[in-house]
């Protein structure tokens, strides 16, 4: 019998929370793009009109195979059950260019996101408009 001791690099938390970061960038430059706004912009209707969410959320996507296979044999279900949710297409399809792996990773990023975003967009509108509020003469 042999025994082999490998090294799984986890690196889902980095990937989250790098996109989140974006996010709140996007978000930012959204309302200094539009500063007439009285509430905190739509994550589809306002920040994604353009798809720029999306583009966000493909970039934040691993493209080596084995930070992909690292994550899926981490994460595996979890991704899995984000794919199943968005349905987007059966595991067994073909059409996937790189399988259906990097797509599901990008199911639970999105998800991920989405939930965070609506967590905390009235947080995120409240902290721009206090940085950018004018300041009165007294």
């Amino acid at each position: 019998m042999v025994t082999r001791t490998i090294e799984i690099n986890d690196t889902l938390d980095e990937i989250i929370e790098s996109a989140k970061t974006d996010l709140k960038e996007m978000v930012f430059e959204y309302l200094n793009d539009n500063p007439d706004l009285d509430e905190s912009p739509d994550l589809y209707n306002d920040l994604d009109y353009d798809g720029r969410f999306h583009e966000l959320v493909d970039t934040a996507v691993p493209i080596y195979t084995t930070e992909i296979n690292d994550l899926f044999y981490l994460y595996g279900s979890v991704f899995e059950r984000a794919f199943e949710d968005a349905g987007i297409g059966d595991k067994d399809d073909q059409s996937w260019p790189m399988g259906w792996k990097p797509a599901a990773i990008y199911c639970y990023i999105e998800q991920d996101l989405s939930e965070w975003y609506e967590e905390n967009k009235e947080d995120l509108f409240d902290e721009w408009k206090l940085n950018h509020s004018e300041e009165t003469p007294e």
